[in-house]
């Protein structure tokens, strides 16, 4: 479909903002498992400290 008013009509202005959200949920996503991760790192990194703290 055209332009009206400097706007476009019909169904490619709906798919655009659908791809918009579908990369911000998949930003978000990824934001979520790289904080899972960094998150199990440190974890790993104060229980290995802890254990060689244990020892002395």
């Amino acid at each position: 479909m055209g332009a009206v008013n400097g706007r476009l009509c019909g169904r490619s202005r709906g798919f655009a903002q659908g791809v918009r959200i579908f990369e911000l949920f998949q930003e978000l996503t990824m934001a979520d498992v790289a904080f899972v991760v960094t998150m199990i790192a440190v974890f790993a990194l104060v229980a290995l400290i802890a254990k060689g703290v244990a020892k002395l």
